[in-house]
């Protein structure tokens, strides 16, 4: 193989068409080093060329035209240098332009790169949120649990993670999210903007450093509040769903603005009913007139759902900046879990038995 011009350094047409003729008779179109951004680069066996912008390669870059650290390999002669480069240039970049488009169609969650999934259905579940479901490829392994999923504005390119509240999206085929469209949050209007058939930019799933295993809690201790709710679900469904984990027993704290404000509220009576030797639920709102305790997640509130005998314990804390100051604290600057405070501190609580949610 001809040597290689270090990456960075573009070749003129001008130059590799006027370049002597030698004994090496290759041109060789390698990628740069930052793909689909920079300048590609035509490189041929003479290491005395003069090095500048080549216009052609640097626009099928920026078009994604050739896969990352590949080089394309092709003859030419003298008399039609210019004929062969700019072919080899536009059937590369058609083919793996191709290439490309297919593997994004694929319809798989890819933990490297974003893949566009079709919106199946949009169901309003709140005054201002929305229950969406993504059609995904099902796979024969399981989905990790907890575990989010980064969706993307793609106009402004502004990433947030939401949490599936499916259990298992890898055997249903689809993911089911629960968004609450915020007037400042991009990511939240654009996906409760979205109709049945558009697409929906999705990377994952991005496990955290905790992950549920089977059996390995007497009890799961739950405190949320608004959209703080949807990791919780996906414990909780994947605890009671599981034939194999009967004996783990869990309790929710949730805590709301009004009672039209509670997500999933549905499917959480529907499984404390189906479950209820195993499963309760207390729900908080803050302001409202109906049977619900009115006020803040208290101390009580959360004595009262514990069993003081349990010594396998986990409580997992997930909710808007306030909640998570008075209940836990919350997490560290370098996002590692901190210091337990809060009213769990006060009921004697350390950190190995308490889990924060980002």
């Amino acid at each position: 193989m001809p040597p290689i011009v270090k990456s960075g350094s573009p070749l003129t047409l001008n130059t590799i068409i006027n370049a002597p003729a030698t004994s090496a008779n290759h041109i060789l179109i390698s990628p740069s080093t930052h793909h689909g951004l920079s300048p590609y680069i035509l490189q041929t066996s003479s290491e005395t060329n003069t090095e500048q912008s080549y216009h052609a390669v640097q626009m099928a870059s920026r078009n994604y035209c050739f896969a990352h650290n590949t080089y394309y390999v092709v003859s030419w002669c003298p008399s039609s240098r210019k004929k062969i480069i700019f072919s080899t240039v536009a059937l590369t970049s058609s083919l793996y332009c191709g290439w490309e488009y297919l593997q994004d169609k694929t319809n798989q969650l890819d933990t490297d790169k974003y893949k566009p999934l079709k919106l199946l259905k949009k169901e309003q579940i709140s005054p201002d949120s929305y229950r969406l479901r993504i059609s995904t490829k099902q796979q024969s392994k399981q989905f990790p649990v907890p575990s989010c999923l980064y969706i993307k504005d793609d106009t402004i390119q502004v990433m947030r993670p939401y949490t599936p509240v499916n259990a298992d999206p890898y055997k249903d085929g689809f993911i089911d999210l629960v968004v609450k469209k915020y007037q400042d949050g991009s990511v939240s209007r654009t996906l409760s903007g979205f109709e049945p058939n558009d697409e929906v930019h999705v990377r994952g799933p991005m496990t955290e450093e905790y992950e549920y295993k089977e059996n390995s809690l007497d009890e799961v201790g739950m405190i949320a509040g608004g959209t703080g709710i949807a990791p919780m679900y996906q414990i909780i469904s994947k605890i009671l769903e599981n034939p194999n984990d009967k004996n783990t027993r869990i309790w929710l704290v949730y805590g709301n603005k009004t009672e039209q404000d509670i997500l999933l509220r549905s499917e959480l009576d529907q499984l404390q009913q189906k479950y209820g030797d195993r499963f309760k639920v207390q729900y908080i709102v803050e302001q409202g007139n109906n049977a619900l305790p009115k006020g803040y997640i208290t101390q009580s509130a959360i004595q009262s759902m514990m069993d003081k005998d349990i010594k396998r314990r986990k409580v997992f804390v997930c909710g808007p900046s306030k909640m998570m100051e008075l209940v836990c604290g919350e997490r560290a600057r370098d996002y590692s879990q901190g210091q337990v405070t809060g009213l769990l501190s006060h009921l004697g609580l350390d950190s190995n038995e308490v889990w924060k949610f980002q």
